[in-house]
């Protein structure tokens, strides 16, 4: 990887790093400690975006996973679910949010984090969230192209 792609994934990082810590700031929400490891033995990072950013919340058994992909205009933009993280010191219900950054995709993985941390949504009410939120983007993306194609 070269040296200016490393610092362009270390840009992102930190403004991912930024904003959730400004979401944790405004909602006075403590105690989130990253969980995942995201480098090797001597420190280097793995420049991979999975994950680009993640934080546990002990108190509340849940968690958040934000992978950033490679940008492809003939993907989707996001995908989110929960998953359950399971090791011999932590077990969380994770909030996974798969993205290629856009404006559009920061504002709904924002949305996700809101819903999942601060409005406590439990698993349930989760998941149906995402599947109503990201249907209607689906949509929402299909009317367009729709329209720019007659």
């Amino acid at each position: 990887m070269k040296n200016a792609e490393k610092l362009i994934y270390q840009v992102c990082r930190d403004y991912w790093e930024i904003k959730i810590n400004e979401i944790f700031y405004c909602n006075r929400i403590s105690g989130a400690k990253p969980y995942l490891n995201s480098t090797f033995g001597d420190g280097t990072d793995f420049f991979n975006g999975n994950p680009i950013i993640n934080y546990h919340f002990a108190k509340t058994g849940k968690a958040i996973r934000i992978i950033q992909e490679e940008p492809n205009p003939k993907d989707l933009e996001i995908s989110s679910w929960i998953d359950k993280f399971d090791t011999d010191d932590i077990e969380a219900k994770e909030l996974v949010i798969s993205l290629q950054l856009t404006p559009h995709s920061e504002k709904t993985a924002f949305e996700l984090i809101k819903k999942w941390i601060v409005e406590d949504y439990s698993s349930k009410k989760m998941e149906r969230f995402i599947e109503v939120k990201l249907e209607k983007i689906e949509f929402s993306d299909y009317m367009t192209e729709q329209i720019c194609l007659t």
